[in-house]
């Protein structure tokens, strides 16, 4: 399993498979700022939504960004 963490308050966001994670990297390779962390948009989760990704997988995304127009998302692997 991956952990998911929202880097701006160091919250965990939840938990994914390590195919949820490939899915996030193959979508948001544009917005990664390394190789552990990306810039996370409403727009973002649309394309990935648009694109086929895990509906449980966007869900906990939108939840974590809220009102916020972005945010740094980052993953540990376990």
């Amino acid at each position: 399993m991956v952990r998911i963490y929202d880097n701006d308050n160091e919250t965990e966001i939840g938990t994914i498979t390590e195919a949820q994670l490939d899915r996030i990297q193959e979508e948001l390779i544009e917005e990664s700022i390394d190789a552990y962390t990306f810039d996370v948009s409403g727009a973002a989760i649309d394309s990935l939504e648009m694109n086929g990704g895990d509906q449980t997988l966007i869900a906990m995304l939108r939840r974590a960004l809220g009102a916020r127009s972005s945010m740094e998302l980052r993953f540990d692997l376990d």
